[in-house]
């Protein structure tokens, strides 16, 4: 007998094929019920009748008609997904038997409704579902746009979820009950050094919480910028109740304090030997602390620098440095081009507060006192700065989407930075100048293949700068091949233009290839940039990870006064940019 249903309940399509099976007559197995004269098919309104005949291969004309056979027509019926229930009876026939399949049709989709995740828009989802409102409803695309909808919420929202309840009735309405998959609680592992608070400051997460993929790589993302770790992993555990997962944070530290010391030589320094104590990550608590020395012919520096990057929990940084310097400066008077040799020293300071603005962006604003002292070495007396007294407030921005601290592979770096000179306080003159800086990075081909550029530009936007407030290029992080701040040769003025080109490779594990072409120069307040004026270089260059840090060596062809190429080796301790 053919049964109907009043409900369509999908939860139990599959259910379906075992009770048509078993509500078919009771016969002995392969047992030959006649031959088939007739194959009859009822029950269907919306689903054309050859489109059901099409799916009968067993069962055939003028043929024996044998259980087995009929009990995998309904199966292949079943599973075109248009029935809620399919069964068959064998009736007497003229000279045999008419085989009839009753189907008992989906009902037409009316609405599709979702609800168990708050704020997420399944209506943007619902519009390119196989399962539309109008069409009769199909199992098969039910099940398929279940599946693409726990991958379509995992992409466009991070949410992991699943299916708990899905149900339609008989008027055509289709609702999906989801659920979703809360943090049963957060462990960090891996951290010998580190302390947890330092890790888990930088989570915007927390237990009990949805979990959301998104939120999470970001946050470990931020993680690995704090440059304390070479790798960082994450992993989900499965708990008896399927709605519930332990998060793991895996971590590899890497050494954050080193004490480094060399020689260095330049034609505009001189000798120079170093020596620097510095470590990122103070006693574990996420500190940085710097003392630096250089000393050597016409060079001395000492350097001491503090940074606490939570003064509060909102993420508000403060940074202290105290410095004293002495070094060499030449300057060319305009109309004799006769020059003079002097030694500024200058001792002073900066303090910078820093807060998060955005995921990606940070503001800073930065007070500095400084005192600049010059004293006469050779030449004409008159060729000899006067002294200054600088006093200025700064105003910066800074956006970084690199994907990795020391090795980033994509992204961006932008820093603007304005910084107003005073009279107050004592303060020698009063000025506004402006920093720029775009660096960007593409890889060009798998495994840190990468193309690093770089743009940086500055400029006096009103007012005088005194010597030691101009802007200098040259040296290793501007223009290599170059003295830093030559005046022969344009590299000293009130507004700069440095571009940088770098191609990454690597060589193995653990040392970078680099090579590179600097462009730029520098210019007085009412000239105009002129593009015969860019001095260029090129040059190679490694890059090494140690215990010690990122260690950087360069070598850079730059020209000299006479338009000759010379070539200048260069020691830094991080990327160039």
């Amino acid at each position: 007998m053919r049964q109907s249903s009043a409900r369509a309940v999908l939860v139990l399509v599959v259910l379906g094929v075992l009770f048509s099976v078993c509500s078919a007559p009771i016969l002995a197995q392969e047992q030959e019920l006649g031959i088939v004269r007739l194959i009859t098919v009822k029950g269907n309104s919306y689903i054309d009748t050859e489109t059901i005949k099409a799916s009968i291969l067993k069962t055939r004309i003028n043929e024996p008609a044998v259980e087995q056979k009929i009990i995998d027509d309904i199966r292949a019926i079943y599973d075109l997904g248009f029935f809620e229930d399919v069964q068959a009876t064998v009736d007497p026939a003229l000279g045999g038997v008419e085989v009839v399949f009753h189907v008992v049709e989906n009902p037409i989709v009316r609405d599709i409704t979702f609800s168990g995740v708050p704020g997420v828009a399944f209506k943007d989802y619902a519009r390119d579902m196989k399962t539309q409102p109008g069409y009769i409803l199909n199992a098969h695309d039910m099940w398929e746009d279940l599946e693409g909808l726990w991958e379509w919420v995992l992409e466009e929202y991070g949410y992991l979820i699943r299916v708990s309840a899905l149900s339609a009735d008989t008027d055509g309405h289709v609702h999906i009950e989801l659920a979703q998959t809360t943090l049963k609680d957060i462990v960090i592992q891996g951290n010998e050094k580190t302390k947890d608070f330092v890790i888990e400051r930088e989570l915007t997460f927390d237990a009990g919480e949805p979990v959301n993929i998104n939120q999470i790589d970001a946050s470990l993302r931020k993680i690995l910028m704090l440059g304390y770790f070479d790798e960082i992993s994450r992993e989900f555990s499965q708990e008896e109740n399927p709605d519930e997962t332990v998060l793991t944070i895996n971590l590899k530290e890497r050494k954050t304090g080193a004490a480094t010391f060399g020689v260095g030589y330049s034609t505009n320094e001189g000798l120079v030997g170093f020596v620097q104590v510095a470590d990122d990550n103070l006693l574990g608590r996420g500190q940085k602390i710097k003392a630096s020395a250089s000393l050597g012919q016409k060079l001395t520096s000492y350097e001491l620098g503090f940074y606490e990057p939570y003064i509060t929990k909102s993420g508000i940084s403060l940074g202290v440095n105290l410095y004293r310097k002495l070094n060499p400066v030449k300057t060319i008077d305009p109309d004799t081009e006769e020059e003079t040799e002097s030694r500024r020293t200058t001792i002073g300071g900066d303090l910078t507060l820093g807060r998060p603005i955005t995921e990606f962006t940070r503001g800073r604003l930065t007070l500095k006192v400084e005192n600049s002292t010059y004293e006469h070495l050779k030449g004409p007396e008159a060729g000899v700065p006067e002294d200054s007294k600088n006093r200025t407030v700064g105003f910066g921005l800074n956006t970084n989407t690199l994907d990795h601290p020391f090795f980033p592979t994509e992204g961006y770096n932008n820093d603007v930075y304005l910084e107003l000179g005073t009279t107050l306080l004592g303060g020698s003159s009063a000025y506004a100048k402006l920093r720029l800086e775009h660096s960007r990075f593409f890889e060009v081909r798998d495994g840190g293949y990468v193309l690093a550029l770089r743009g940086l530009g500055g400029r006096l936007l009103g007012g005088t700068l005194q010597d030691n407030d101009k802007f200098r290029i040259g040296g290793a992080d501007t223009l290599r091949g170059y003295s830093y701040g030559d005046p022969a040769l344009n590299l000293v003025g009130d507004n700069m233009l440095v571009m940088n080109a770098e191609f990454r490779f690597p060589i193995v594990e653990k040392v970078q290839g680099v090579v590179f072409t600097d462009w730029g120069t520098a210019w007085s307040q009412g000239e105009s940039l002129r593009l015969q004026n860019l001095k260029n270089s090129f040059g190679v260059g490694v890059r090494l990870d140690t215990p010690l840090g990122l260690l950087r060596l360069d070598y850079g062809l730059g020209k000299d006064a006479e338009n000759n190429r010379s070539g200048q080796f260069y020691f830094g301790i991080g990327q160039a940019f």
